[in-house]
């Protein structure tokens, strides 16, 4: 199946209102890999709260736009440096949520 798309290079969400849905804990992980990447590269619920940096770009598909990140992620000082890749998006549903399409590494 091909995913159609459209990349805009303007983030669709307030990185703000992306890190007060974070800080909140209001996670909301789309799919099962998600989580087992997580999971295999040993993150926890805060270290996904710290992760969204560097905006890279918009992806706007017919049902759902998702602000595509990029960041440099180190556990503590003597671990390697992962660089994640995530998709997120801001949901309305009475209250604000972020949804990780992906996190993985590039």
């Amino acid at each position: 199946m091909v995913n159609d798309y459209k990349e805009l290079y303007h983030p669709a969400y307030e990185l703000n209102d992306i890190r007060q849905a974070a800080q909140q804990s209001k996670f909301r992980y789309e799919g099962r890999k998600v989580n087992v990447d997580i999971r295999n590269l040993g993150y926890t619920g805060e270290d996904v709260k710290r992760s969204a940096s560097q905006f890279q770009k918009s992806l706007q598909y017919q049902n759902a736009i998702y602000d595509v990140y990029i960041c440099n992620y180190q556990q503590h000082d003597d671990a390697a440096i992962d660089r994640i890749y995530m998709k997120l998006r801001l949901l309305a549903n009475g209250e604000i949520q972020v949804g990780i399409g992906s996190f993985h590494l590039t």
